[in-house]
């Protein structure tokens, strides 16, 4: 996955967060259970965010990039 504006490092405070929650998490009864979990739901979050950032780096690339970028900032959308 190309990470772009960062989502590279976003993604792996996030994954952190999440795999220390599930492995805290008294509602899974093993730590392979817990990883498991974790794991199907940091695919499917990476999955999405390098679909974005695919698309978002063939736009930038462009001949209209630049324009793409000025509409993307000016309308406040992520």
């Amino acid at each position: 996955m190309p990470p772009y504006a960062g989502e590279g490092v976003n993604m792996a405070m996030l994954d952190a967060l999440k795999l220390s929650e599930c492995l805290t998490n008294s509602a899974f009864a093993s730590s392979q259970q817990a990883i498991s979990h974790y794991e199907a739901a940091m695919r499917a979050r990476a999955a999405e965010a390098a679909d974005m950032s695919i698309v978002s780096m063939e736009q930038l690339h462009s001949a209209g990039g630049l324009a793409w970028m000025s509409e993307l900032m000016s309308s406040g959308v992520e």
